[in-house]
């Protein structure tokens, strides 16, 4: 899973049209932090003001969102293969704090997928 964000997180960095969609998503804060608790351990995407991303091994101290699920489990939901309705409804997917930031990160995951 780490790898899949590397890779996301490397094509937004490198397109114009992405880090733009950052830098609205962000809007006038500094940053917002996504943090992801798995089997596999934790870690948080920075998303920067400037449209930049950058994936972070641990935890962070006051993160924005936190998804706590397994590995597999994110890996079926950031490929499009679960819905997020159905994971909570089941328990397999909990977030905690701002949930409505899922769906810009979805909005995003589909315009890099889409943009190979």
């Amino acid at each position: 899973m780490v790898q899949m964000f590397e890779m996301l997180i490397d094509r937004v960095n490198k397109t114009a049209e992405h880090r733009e969609f950052i830098r609205e998503w962000v809007g006038p804060y500094q940053g917002k932090v996504l943090q992801l608790e798995t089997d596999q351990g934790s870690f948080h995407i920075l998303l920067h003001h400037k449209g930049t991303m950058k994936l972070r091994q641990g935890t962070y101290p006051s993160p924005d969102v936190i998804y706590k699920a397994s590995t597999e489990t994110l890996m079926n939901l950031f490929s499009g293969q679960a819905s997020f309705r159905d994971l909570m409804k089941r328990w397999e997917l909990v977030i905690i704090g701002a949930g409505h930031e899922s769906v810009p990160l979805g909005q995003l995951m589909i315009r890099v997928l889409q943009s190979d």
